[in-house]
């Protein structure tokens, strides 16, 4: 059974939606730039035919406890949340570490990709330069 929480907010310039995931799995977030603010009708389009577009990252293992309870009580604890976002119009902290782990870790290998290519280039200036180096006393 998997749990998917969504949030919608203004960041700078535009609307980002942050999709929270958490499945036996783990825990993984995903984000999207809607760009202009997203009608309720939009929100539920794109859920239904582009939910299967979003990047999640790899999944963090998270304790889960999966228990039952009165549905007036989770209603009552969703209207609480939403209010509670709707004053601080931020996702969770626990997606925003997500989500800066997941920054940091493409950083880091996009880092030592440019560098193993700067290397490669490199290597082929000095292997060009040292032919022509060989042409030029080859004659004589």
């Amino acid at each position: 059974m998997a749990m998917v929480k969504a949030t919608i907010f203004f960041e700078k310039r535009f609307w980002v939606g942050t999709f929270e995931r958490t499945d036996k799995e783990g825990y993984a977030v995903a984000r999207h730039i809607f760009g202009a603010e997203p009608s309720d009708p939009e929100i539920h389009e794109f859920v239904l035919n582009h939910y299967v577009e979003l990047k999640f990252g790899d999944a963090k293992e998270i304790s889960i406890q999966i228990q039952r309870m009165n549905p007036k009580r989770v209603q009552r604890e969703v209207r609480r949340e939403m209010e509670q976002m709707k004053e601080t119009s931020k996702p969770s902290t626990l997606a925003q570490d997500y989500m800066r782990e997941e920054i940091e870790k493409k950083k880091k290998e996009k880092k030592s990709i440019s560098c193993a290519e700067k290397q490669a280039r490199k290597d082929e200036q000095f292997s060009l330069k040292q032919e022509k180096r060989k042409e030029k006393h080859r004659g004589h």
